[in-house]
């Protein structure tokens, strides 16, 4: 430990190394509020290949915009955090959050 000052993250309360925190979140945090509208965009497009499959209709497009969707948060995520393990573990993480929210029922 560099002997950086323990602070709470605004967002999760979790402490953290002050040179972790920026606008009061952590890095979990910042990367999770990045990602909001992707994974939401994820889950949609999951379940629109879900009911193309269902019906029979040809879902590669909608397999394609996944991808893409799925690039994107990638590139969020390199864009946030600077270690390559790390991104890669965030990106997991977002992966699995957002397939596993593709089931999800929405209230509007």
């Amino acid at each position: 430990m560099t002997g950086s000052i323990l602070i709470p993250c605004h967002r999760c309360g979790r402490q953290v190394q002050s040179s972790q925190v920026r606008d009061g979140r952590c890095l979990d945090c910042r990367v999770e509020v990045a990602l909001e509208e992707l994974r939401a965009e994820h889950a949609r497009l999951w379940r629109k290949r879900e009911r193309y499959r269902a019906k029979g209709a040809n879902a590669e497009s909608v397999g394609r915009q996944i991808a893409k969707t799925e690039d994107r948060m990638a590139e969020r995520i390199r864009e946030l955090v600077p270690n390559q393990e790390e991104a890669v573990e965030h990106l997991r993480k977002a992966l699995e959050q957002a397939r596993g929210a593709r089931y999800d029922i929405r209230r509007s």
